[in-house]
């Protein structure tokens, strides 16, 4: 009795195993973007554009912000608004906190020149800061802080900024 109870637990595993395998196996469909508005050509002169900030990395800040130049380049040379707003709502508004100024100098100073020259706007998230200890003088003065990036987001998108 006690040989059959092992063989049908045993059983029950394996197949329990096997379902869960073929299930992570079976190809996913891919991640949704975000929604955005009506598509705008990357190429319009006048497109404000909208950077969901889901990078963490100093890496990935710094592409980010080469990126915002070589987008900044299809602008109207009249423009006085800044056309590519980059909102922080993550880890890496360490990066920025005047604390860690020395380590990352290069990005910051690069996303200040990149501010006043109106090609971005740098947008922080309030309630992450929080989260993370830091407070609005550990900040420098070119960055606009905000209550929540996500509704920040969303209020950029419908004052026609579209996600890249």
């Amino acid at each position: 009795m006690r040989h059959k109870l092992l063989v049908i637990i045993t059983l029950l595993i394996a197949g329990l195993a096997a379902a869960w395998l073929a299930t992570s196996l079976q190809p996913r469909a891919p991640a949704a973007a975000p929604p955005s508005s009506p598509a705008t050509d990357l190429t319009t002169e006048d497109g404000r554009y909208l950077f969901s900030v889901t990078l963490h990395t100093p890496g990935e800040i710094a592409g980010l912000l080469t990126r915002a130049e070589e987008l900044a380049k299809t602008r109207r040379a009249n423009s006085n608004e800044a056309g590519i707003a980059l909102v922080l709502h993550g880890p890496e508004i360490e990066i920025f906190a005047k604390k860690n100024y020395a380590r990352f100098r290069e990005t910051v100073d690069r996303a200040a020149r990149l501010n006043d020259g109106r090609i971005i706007e740098i947008k922080m998230c309030r309630t992450e800061m929080k989260r993370l200890g830091i407070g609005e003088k550990d900040i420098p003065a070119f960055i606009e802080l905000v209550p929540y990036g996500p509704d920040e987001e969303t209020r950029l998108r419908r004052n026609g900024y579209v996600y890249l």
